[in-house]
């Protein structure tokens, strides 16, 4: 069960509101200062065996931590005040801790690193090393004008990230007064001081970074949490925000989604490195969508991705959110939105309700919301992981007035906030989505192979016409060493499956499960892979006739393996 939205006003300089918020959330932060202490380990290598994977994690660690410390020391002083007055509040006296908010940048960067040079996984783009640590997620519309049903901007965002268990345990919102500049207020999990999720300011620009993969990474530079923090504290237009984002060459790689509700429009700021390029609405649109790839030309070359899996995740959900946009029957509302986020149809083959692959609602959303900036008004998703299904809360706030921190309850106003808990926006989670969420939270956080495959056993039995859990099913199975359940979930899930790169990786996987199982059948499948046409497939026929030895590495996330 997640814990009630929390929320809190933090006010004075940046230090001052560092230790404020400290001081409220302590054994919360704690917990995720472990979290976040070992996430790159976990995440490049947390499926290496014995004294490799001991070997392995020890080399991901200390290369993470080199690179956190070369961008902690160029961060901007007031930040880093409030950082370490923040950490000292906590009573965290590690001194990697301050660290931990450069995660997200280190690890991104490796893998662009390894993508520039050829090392490591993008020898071999089906490679687990690096698709393992790359996990391209999130998405958001932004929409105003014509769109909408008041003419107001509506900005709603999907926070995908493997902290399942973690981020969405206890979500929360966060106002900021700061001596000199405007207010702002973050949404986050509780503990985390990270004005970085989504962010929206009393100048009404609303905020969200999406990760992008390029090789135009580089070892030093601003931090994400940075760059977003300086654009909610001085912008108030989205040149502003263009302006905010040149000011300072960047570490990493990523699309900043930023609407405008004074101006009715929205703008991708693209990121690679010290590269910023700008996305800009169609001539007289109404709406923006963002995901996880590069749409200006300047960027798309450089960009990178481990397999077709990479490319089509992202691209699916982005078109399947225009179409959802375009295909509407009647204006946009805040409601609307909340639905789309929660979509589980890929646009390519539709028809068939998914649990994992290229759809909206994936199993790691772990926050989402719909921000109405101009009504200083939000619907926050407050359920477990994917937060944009079940339970929501309607939050309201004003900039001004008490400081503190308070859990809400349902029909609640306390300083300046106000909490109405609201079941009827989406669907409740079935029971499939249930079990989904307890083997995410296993594969991702322990690599808990058997723990995650007993999951989706369970998934399966409920939705057993579901080809995406068959697919992952049978990845699972044969990582645990079943080779004849694989099989069996192969058949299921070519009976039900429509699309052809998905039949591809049913056949492929199938093919090998069944070489000691059904030599014959492993034959067949090959044959009909061999055969099969359309887009990204033969990824699978290069893969297929390459010898294949060990287990596969599984990232569920994207119904990929490698």
């Amino acid at each position: 069960m997640t814990k009630p939205l929390f929320v809190a006003r933090l006010a004075g300089t940046q230090s001052e509101m560092g230790a404020q918020h400290g001081a409220l959330v302590g054994e919360d932060a704690k917990r995720l200062v472990e979290f976040y202490e070992t996430m790159p380990e976990r995440t490049l290598a947390g499926d290496m065996d014995g004294v490799g994977g001991l070997v392995g994690r020890k080399v991901v660690r200390g290369i993470a931590k080199a690179w956190q410390a070369r961008l902690a020391k160029d961060r901007p002083a007031e930040l880093a005040e409030r950082s370490l007055a923040f950490m000292r509040a906590v009573g965290v006296d590690k001194p990697d801790a301050l660290l931990t908010l450069a995660t997200m940048d280190t690890m991104q960067n490796c893998v662009s690193v390894a993508a520039r040079t050829k090392l490591g996984p993008f020898a071999n783009p089906l490679s687990p090393r690096a698709a393992a640590a790359a996990i391209p997620a999130c998405s958001t519309i932004v929409a105003w004008g014509a769109a909408t049903s008041d003419g107001e901007l509506l900005f709603s965002r999907n926070f995908d990230f493997p902290g399942v268990g973690v981020w969405d345990a206890a979500p929360a919102f966060v106002v900021c007064a700061p001596e000199g500049g405007q207010h702002y207020g973050f949404f986050a999990t509780k503990g985390a001081d990270t004005p970085v999720v989504t962010v929206v300011n009393e100048a009404g620009l609303v905020m969200a970074p999406h990760t992008r993969w390029h090789t135009g990474a580089t070892w030093s530079g601003a931090m994400i949490i940075d760059v977003v923090h300086d654009i909610a504290r001085r912008a108030e237009t989205l040149e502003d925000a263009i302006k905010i984002a040149r000011e300072r060459p960047v570490s990493s790689t990523w699309g900043i989604a930023v609407g405008s509700s004074r101006e009715k429009s929205a703008i991708v700021l693209e990121i690679a490195g010290p590269s910023v390029e700008v996305v800009r609405p169609a001539p007289g649109a109404s709406y923006l969508v963002c995901a996880n790839r590069y749409r200006t030309p300047a960027l798309q070359a450089g960009q990178v991705a481990a397999s077709s899996a990479w490319a089509l995740h992202s691209e699916r959900r982005e078109r399947r959110l225009r179409q959802l946009v375009e295909t509407r029957e009647a204006p946009l509302t805040p409601e609307m939105l909340v639905g789309f986020m929660g979509d589980r149809q890929d646009v390519d083959a539709p028809g068939i309700k998914r649990h994992l692959g290229a759809i909206p609602a994936q199993p790691t959303n772990v926050h989402c919301a719909v921000v109405s900036p101009s009504k200083r008004s939000a619907l926050v998703g407050v359920d477990r992981a994917p937060t944009c299904e079940g339970t929501w809360a309607e939050l309201s706030w004003t900039w001004d007035g008490p400081t503190g921190g308070w859990e809400t309850s349902d029909r609640m106003s306390v300083g300046g906030f106000g909490v109405r808990t609201r079941d009827d926006l989406a669907a409740p989670q079935d029971e499939a989505t249930r079990h989904v969420h307890e083997a995410a939270r296993a594969y991702e956080s322990r690599h808990d192979v058997r723990g995650a495959r007993a999951s989706i056993e369970r998934a399966i039995a409920v939705a057993p016409d579901d080809p995406s859990l068959r697919l992952t099913g049978a990845w699972l199975a044969l990582e645990d060493g079943s080779p004849d359940r694989a099989v069996i979930h192969v058949h299921a899930g070519l009976a039900k499956e429509t699309d052809s790169f998905r039949r591809g990786q049913f056949l492929l996987w199938g093919s090998r499960a069944a070489r000691t199982v059904d030599p014959a059948l492993s034959s067949k499948w090959a044959d009909e892979l061999a055969h099969l046409s359309g887009p990204n497939v033969e990824e699978l026929k290069v893969a297929s006739r390459k010898k294949h030895r060990g287990k596969p590495h599984v990232n569920f996330m994207m119904n990929d393996a490698y």
